[in-house]
């Protein structure tokens, strides 16, 4: 087949962007940064009978063998535990900036990541047979907040690590392995928590601490046997051979030295002034908070952390009471399905982020969330047939719309230098949204199950769907300096203007695959 046929077919283009070893370390790399933000608040979901057993041996053990855990206090102590992940993860994205700016990307995130070990470690504790509440509450809520404090890194440590590694023509797909890779690490979270459909034994809880804890190891091993990147050998001023090899060891046959060092000039922090941000990037972080917040309001979180007691409820099944066996392998069935179809829905979210941009995508995915949320909510005390097929509905919105666009967009809407800050707050915006979503979701739904959901996530999400209508230009296809005046020209930048017409074969920071065309030609 020549040259010009596999052009054609978009084949030539594919092997000139993406070297095997580039797609194999960003795909590794985008799995293990996402794993246990996705692992951490979905085994709990499907686990949550073999918490609340431990929990109850451990109140007995501190109040005595006639004395039961009730509801109340069960609920109260379990959106703590589960809460306790996320104050870790606003942690972690506080001192990823601060380290990268002293120790480059690779190495901080290397040193970040031995957190999440020391935290599965301490979790372990809890499984004691001596544990009381009190031993009981610290492992579990320590445990997980020191996981936390890698995950926040590890979110805003990607954007930067896969700009750091690819050419700007190739970051549109690379950005996209977040959400696939969320939603891979979910459906796994969702497995390995389920005692009815992956049984562990009396060790459960062991077990799943040792699986917690081997992507962080694979992350460090990753991050120690690969060379250093591009961008930070050329920061650091080492000759240029070094430079050139670590280019070609990342981007292969597509690797260009001259493009890099345009690319690096543009990152830079030339030593500018926080008061010289301009308006346009202030305006781009707040647009991109948006976007990045109302992931959280998708009800993704909630679904994956408490779908099994949603469904459990949803079944005429008190939890204090016990758990029924049928019920409980049927929510299980049910939680596992939901991950199925978000993993799905994702890859095809991959490709459709490109095809169509990331405006309409984030903006419908949003309206259709709220919508499905809005009548799910409706039979979750009665009817789990019904639960389920919306939830499955939100899940698939998320998938292919609402979900790959909140992770990256602050990236491509504020000035190149200030990518590094204003990607990692608006990440931990994201991350401290999770956490009163999730922390509010189980007080509310004991007052009324349906006005959580409504309070949680179609109300707000509808708002912020609104809200990026209004002010969300369109980033796909578009240089960075197309975006800044864009943003700066328009109060409303929602709405197309003379702009739009400027710059058609531009890169944004993610770049664009249809913007590679004219490189290969």
């Amino acid at each position: 087949m020549t040259d010009t046929q596999l052009k054609g077919l978009g084949i030539g283009r594919w092997m000139v962007l993406y070297s095997p070893r580039l797609l194999i370390i960003a795909a590794v790399a985008s799995f293990c940064a996402n794993w246990q933000f996705a692992f951490q608040i979905t085994y709990v979901n499907t686990s949550a009978r073999a918490f609340h057993k431990l929990a109850s041996r451990a109140y007995q053990t501190s109040h005595g063998p006639s004395v039961s855990l009730s509801a109340d206090e069960w609920s109260s102590q379990w959106s703590t535990i589960v809460s306790s992940f996320y104050p870790g993860s606003i942690v972690g994205f506080l001192l990823m900036p601060i380290m990268v700016s002293r120790l480059g990307t690779k190495l901080s995130m290397g040193i970040l990541s031995f957190p999440s070990l020391l935290g599965c470690a301490l979790q372990l504790l809890a499984a004691l047979p001596s544990a009381g509440v009190v031993l009981l509450d610290i492992a579990l809520c320590g445990g997980r907040f020191l996981v936390g404090i890698q995950a926040g890194a590890a979110l805003c440590f990607l954007p930067l690590f896969l700009i750091e590694i690819s050419n700007p023509a190739s970051r549109s797909l690379l950005s996209t392995f977040q959400q696939v890779s969320q939603a891979v690490g979910t459906l796994l979270g969702l497995l390995f928590g389920s005692e009815t459909l992956f049984p562990m034994g009396e060790y459960r809880i062991v077990w799943l601490q040792l699986i917690a804890a081997i992507p962080s190891v694979l992350l460090i091993v990753l991050l120690s046997v690969t060379p250093p990147t591009p961008h930070y050998l050329m920061h650091e001023g080492v000759e240029v051979t070094k430079v050139l090899d670590s280019l070609k060891y990342y981007q292969g046959t597509s690797a260009d030295l001259l493009s890099l060092q345009n690319d690096y000039t543009s990152h830079a922090m030339k030593g500018q002034p926080r008061s010289r941000i301009p308006s346009a990037s202030w305006k781009g972080f707040a647009i991109g908070s948006l976007a990045a917040v109302s992931y959280s309001f998708t009800a993704d979180d909630l679904i994956d952390t408490f779908s099994s007691t949603i469904l459990h409820g949803a079944q005429g099944e008190d939890p204090s009471t016990g758990y029924i066996p049928e019920i409980d392998h049927s929510a299980d069935l049910m939680s596992l399905g939901l991950g199925v179809v978000l993993v799905l829905a994702s890859l095809g979210g991959s490709f459709l982020v490109d095809r169509f941009g990331r405006r309409p995508l984030i903006i419908l995915g949003l309206i259709f969330t709220a919508l499905f949320n809005f009548i799910a909510s409706f039979f979750l005390s009665s009817l789990p047939s019904v639960v389920l097929l919306f939830f499955a509905l939100t899940k698939a919105s998320i998938g292919l719309g609402a979900g790959a666009p909140a992770w990256f967009l602050t990236s491509e809407l504020v000035a190149l230098p200030y990518v590094p800050l204003f990607q990692s707050l608006s990440t931990g915006l994201l991350l401290c949204s999770s956490m009163i979503v999730t922390f509010f979701y189980l007080p509310l739904s004991l007052v009324s199950p349906p006005l959580s959901l409504l309070l949680l996530s179609s109300i707000p999400s509808l708002i912020l769907a609104i809200l990026l209508f209004l002010f969300l230009p369109e980033t796909k296809d578009k240089s960075p300096r197309d975006i800044e005046l864009k943003l700066a020209s328009r109060t409303l930048s929602g709405f197309k203007s003379k702009v739009d017409e400027i710059g058609r074969n531009g890169f944004s920071n993610y770049g664009s695959l249809r913007d590679t065309e004219y490189l290969i030609q």
